[in-house]
């Protein structure tokens, strides 16, 4: 007997957890334990392209935007892309090793013993709310994909792609379990999910999938909240400064912090006196699009001049771009024309600029028109680069949002009229966003007119943060925006007259008799041909499911004409 009570000691003794860190058999025991497993569902955030939040490179797969390095974003724009791109299989890993996180911690604190209910209760709703994020982009991009609950094992690994719509009812499901549990909250500084935050990207998803009336419910109920803990900032451009971070406005965002996580958007999007690269630069088409003060498109306004484009226009085109200042009437007195403390000039005759750093200020040699990589449209983006980040161009650690409270009004608007619903609080919420920049109202009209305003609005308003692709796939007019040529500035001047603007705001410049390149490796004097740009509506609506995805797993279909 005292054999077999040495033998029953010694088993006990080999069969203990590790001493010095978590066990995966007693792990999320306690509070410490849970709270660093909400970390890590938190950690898949972060996963960038170059660096920056994946979804800001949406933009440059969109007529919005260029992204100027020869890499996978590049070549998926051309439709020169299959299954084996880098980017596509990068969302898609980002996205399942998200929710494999999330799905960890949810199933493995339904049995934690000794912990606050209230604390456990709270770390799911992070987990579903940060789940039903990571679901709503694979849906968005590759339409049904499996839908995992639990912790997977190689025994039951081999999971099948689920319908669409089972995997959204389970977006909304997780949106509206977090809500009831997360706490409202006025600011986003903490970066933690509030119930705005949920019910505001459960609108956003709805209306992406045309779920009309669970839109509106959802964007109405974050609208209650307005004046208390959701507001419009009055100040358009803070909200993507060091500043605005803790703004009302932001609902969620994804947080960054020097000596823990940082990223490079001055360098990707700043131009070449700043020590940026112009990696990631807007369309000329984008800019064009923006209206004249007086709300008409520039084809049809009586205040826009060819020969100084951004006299009277939007002041959102000079918050949300650098611009050349040869373009405004009087440069030194224009918002738009110092960018990163520099005159900021492309017309390749100005080979001197100001350079505002220095103390008097100095004339030196104008990189954004000497250097061979200076923006290749002319123009820059000017959303989340800030002069604090001289100097120091890929550690900067200001927030990037994920969404924002106009981006609700407008969800609100475009569903409402979608749903045959138009009443006066469609005119309110949008006009709130158009009184906020100083733009006219809109006044009544026609719901298919009231629809292609929203149209507008959300790309002007939205600019730059990721939104774009989506909304050009959801309304169907990719094919028609994303077959043809990203377009830049004239190198030494404007043209003499608007190029045609549609109803979606889309700049056609051969029907204004504009003279662009027929050949994109041959560009003329006139508008600069940048790049040509390739969309086959019969495949590219949906990505390619991964090919390494397929190869592990062959129960995983293909999407229609993709290898």
């Amino acid at each position: 007997m005292i054999t077999i009570g040495l033998c029953s000691s010694c088993n006990d003794f080999l069969d203990k957890a590790p001493l010095d860190s978590p066990s995966d058999k007693t792990f999320l025991a306690n509070k410490k334990e849970i709270e660093m497993a909400i970390t890590g569902c938190y950690t898949n955030l972060w996963t960038g392209w170059e660096g920056m939040a994946f979804f800001l490179a949406f933009e440059e797969l969109s007529d919005n935007g260029w992204d100027r390095n020869t890499n996978d974003v590049q070549k998926l724009s051309q439709g020169a892309n299959d299954a084996q791109s880098s980017f596509v299989r990068a969302v898609w890993s980002t996205c399942y090793s998200g929710i494999s996180r999330c799905n960890y911690l949810i199933n493995k604190t339904n049995h934690t013993k000794g912990v606050d209910p209230d604390f456990i209760a709270q770390a799911q709703a992070q987990a579903k709310f940060l789940r039903a994020y990571y679901y709503s982009y694979l849906i968005d991009l590759y339409g049904d994909v499996p839908l995992i609950l639990e912790t997977l094992s190689l025994n039951n690994a081999q999971v099948s792609r689920s319908p669409k719509e089972e995997v959204l009812n389970q977006i909304f499901k997780d949106f509206d379990e977090a809500a009831a549990i997360l706490t409202t909250r006025n600011k986003a500084i903490s970066g933690r999910p509030s119930r705005q935050a949920a019910l505001a990207l459960k609108a956003r998803i709805a209306l992406y999938n045309e779920k009309w009336d669970v839109a509106i419910a959802a964007a109405t109920e974050v609208m209650k909240l307005e004046g208390t803990e959701v507001m419009l900032e009055p100040n358009f451009p803070k909200l993507f400064t060091y500043e605005g971070q803790d703004s009302k406005e932001i609902l969620f965002s994804i947080q960054y912090l020097v000596g823990y996580q940082v990223h490079p958007i001055f360098r990707l999007f700043g131009s070449r006196n700043g020590g940026g690269h112009a990696n990631k630069v807007p369309s000329y088409q984008l800019i064009d699009s923006y209206e004249c003060t007086d709300g008409l498109p520039i084809d049809k306004s009586p205040l826009y001049n060819p020969a100084k484009p951004w006299d009277n226009r939007d002041p959102r085109l000079a918050w949300t771009f650098a611009l050349p200042s040869s373009g405004y009437s009087n440069w030194k007195n224009e918002p738009g024309c110092i960018f990163q403390g520099f005159q900021y000039e492309t017309h390749r005759d100005s080979i001197k600029c100001w350079n505002y750093h220095t103390s008097p200020h100095s004339y030196v040699d104008n990189q954004d028109a000497l250097n061979a990589y200076a923006s290749f449209t002319g123009i820059n983006w000017r959303k989340y680069v800030n002069d604090t980040n001289y100097g120091d161009i890929n550690n900067c650690d200001n927030n990037i949002i994920v969404i924002r409270y106009a981006e609700v009004l407008l969800t609100y608007a475009e569903a409402k009229v979608k749903a045959g619903q138009v009443d006066q609080s469609v005119y309110e919420a949008l006009n709130k966003i158009r009184k906020r920049v100083g733009m006219p109202i809109i006044a009544q009209m026609k719901a298919d007119e009231l629809f292609y305003a929203i149209a507008r609005e959300r790309r002007h308003e939205l600019a730059g943060e990721g939104q774009r692709l989506s909304d050009i796939r959801r309304w169907r007019i990719a094919e028609n925006v994303m077959n043809g040529f990203v377009l830049g500035r004239m190198q030494k001047s404007y043209p003499l007259k608007a190029p045609a603007i549609d109803l979606w705001g889309t700049p056609n410049y051969q029907i204004a008799g504009i003279p662009i390149a027929s050949d994109v490796n041959h560009p003329n004097t006139s508008m600069r041909t940048v790049d040509k740009r390739v969309f086959k509506a019969e495949k590219d609506y949906l990505w390619p499911i991964p090919y390494i995805e397929r190869k592990t797993n062959p129960n995983l279909t293909q999407n229609p004409n993709w290898e």
